[in-house]
This record gives structure tokens, sequence and C-alpha cells, in this order.
């Protein structure tokens, strides 16, 4: 037989209509009970109903069982070349200055202590390991990124907490100590205080201050001696050198010395008058012969006293005597 679900709305209501037309009908006397029908043919499929609403939350499920590692997957394009990490080194001193770059950490191997990160070619005091229990050193070393963390396990987690934190004299090494378990550690640390820096150069004089009020007039004290001032030496120092005054006296009787340096030669002075005439000097010696000058005319020469013409050449007679005396 169809259920209410399957029948659309008219057909429910044509039922509805039904039914209440049989309650209205006389009861019949009842009879046996007749044979079961044959089952009707599937009724239409009802319409869809109107959406429920939300239920309720669930509770939590039980955590499912860890899923089998899958197949390795491709490999990826090669990434971009990072910075360069810091490094560990390790060594059986203490870390030098030139050793490692900055950042780097560095493990002393006896006694065991741990430096770094390095800062400013500094590696620090470092920190003893040597007191801790050889567990809370691998902790403390994975916990400061020293060595790879481990598979994790299935018990529970360990626990860490800061205890005290105490500052220590300058000088002294830091150091850590854990109070509680491996499980449950508590650190107490101990850090040096640093060493006093160096003292700052001194700052610029400050200005002068304004001159005070003149303070009141004292009593006139006892006459006193006269005193006497006498000039002693007066000494001409040399150019460019520095004048001095000394006293090679008393302060009662002084006796003042003086070396005065020469001047610097002045600017010459402006040209002075024309002087007088001087006297006629002395003749000068004979200069030197002269070029020969250009031949004169025929000179026409007579005969006379004293002077002889002949075949055209003029001579003067030895004996003979000019303006009363002899030539």
């Amino acid at each position: 037989m169809a259920t209410k679900e399957d029948l659309s709305l008219a057909q429910v209501t044509a039922l509805v209509r039904l039914k209440n037309k049989i309650d209205s009908l006389p009861k019949p006397v009842d009879g046996r009970d007749g044979k079961p029908g044959t089952q009707g043919p599937t009724g239409p499929k009802g319409e869809k109903g109107i959406q429920g609403a939300k239920g309720e939350q669930g509770p939590k499920g039980n955590k499912g069982d860890q899923g089998k590692e899958g197949q390795r997957g491709p490999a990826g394009p090669q990434g971009v070349k990072g910075d360069p990490g810091n490094k560990i080194i390790s060594g059986a001193n203490q870390p030098e200055a030139n050793q490692g770059d900055e950042g780097d950490f560095y493990v002393q191997k006896k006694p065991l202590k741990f430096f770094g990160p390095k800062r400013l070619d500094n590696w620090g005091d470092g920190i003893s390991l040597s007191a801790l229990p050889e567990d809370d050193k691998k902790s403390s070393l994975t916990l400061a990124g020293i060595l790879p963390q481990g598979q994790t396990g299935t018990g529970s987690g360990a626990t860490v907490e800061i205890g005290t934190t105490t500052t220590g004299n300058a000088g002294t090494n830091a150091s850590v100590t854990n109070t509680g378990t491996s499980s449950a550690a508590v650190f107490n640390f101990t850090i040096p205080r640093g060493a006093n820096g160096t003292n700052g150069t001194n700052g610029t004089n400050g200005s002068d201050g304004a001159d005070g009020a003149d303070g009141a007039t004292g009593a006139q004290g006892p006459a006193g001696n006269a005193a006497t001032v006498a000039i002693g030496t007066v000494t001409t120092g040399a150019a460019g050198s520095s004048a001095s005054v000394t006293n090679v006296g008393t302060s009662n009787a002084a006796v003042l010395t003086f070396s005065i340096p020469t001047g610097a030669t002045g600017a010459a002075g402006s040209d002075g008058a024309t002087g007088a005439q001087g006297p006629q000097g002395d003749t000068g010696p004979q200069g030197a012969t002269g070029p020969q000058g250009p031949a004169g005319s025929n000179a026409t020469v007579t005969a006379g006293t004293g002077i002889i013409v002949s075949s055209g050449e003029v001579s003067i007679d030895p004996n003979a005597t000019f303006d009363g005396g002899s030539f």
C-alpha cells in the first residue's frame, strides 16, 4: 500500500474527503474478514519536503590511527640561494677573536662551555655546561639550537621554567644551573655585570660667569714705605726678537732693565731736492784715437821762414824759430 509520503497533496486531500464520507455512512454489521487483497501498484513519488532544522553537534570522535607514510613526491625546483647560515665550531681551548664569523657559536670541549653568538669579534664569557647532568646538557644544547631536535616521543612533554636571575660581579663567568629535574627543569641564571666603560672626554668649559658685585671697601692699611723705580740697562735686541723688561732689583726698589729689538727697515723715503752743482772735476785721460777722417782738399803752402817746400812735400826747418822759440 502506498504511504502518505508517496502521495501528492491533491491525492491526500481526496483520501481525507473519502474517509470522512465513509465515516459518515451507517456502520455495517461485522462480517468475517475477507482475504487480503493483492498489493496495489506503487504510487507516484511525492514532492520533496522542506529542509529540516540543523541538528546538534555530535560528540567528538576518537582519534584515528596514524595513516601510512605517503609516497615521496617529485623533487621540486631548486630554490634561490639563501644567505649564509650561522656555523657551530668547536675546539679544545676558548675561541679566538679571529675564529668564526658574526653570529657563529663555539663549543669548548674541556671544560665543556658554550660561547656565542659572536658579536663584533667578541665571543663573550661563555656558559659552563660541565656542572649539568648529561641529559640537561643535551636539552640545553637543543634549546639553544646547537644539536638537532629528535623525533617527538610518545611520553609527556618536558617543562622548562625560569627560576632566579642574579647579576654577578664584573669579570666572573656566566652560569646556568638546573634546580629541577630533567623532565621539569627550573633554570637559574647568573649573568655577570659588564666592565665599567672608559671615562668620556671632558666637556667644554662653561662660559665665564657674570662679574660679582663690588665688595665693601676695606679699611685703610698702614702707610708703607715709598717704593722706588730706577732704569737699569737698555739693550737693543735683534730685529724680530721680543721686547722684555726685567726687574733686577726688589719689589720696593725696582731696577728695570729693558731689551728693545731693532725695528724693521722702513719704507724708502721720497727723493730729496737736487743738491748744488759741485766743483769742476780734473781733466780726464786722453781718449782713444778716433777713426781717420776723410781726405781733405789740397792745401796751399807758401814757402817762408822755417817752411821748406820741395817736390810737393812740406817740411819744417829744424833750425827755424817761432815766436821767439825753437820748434
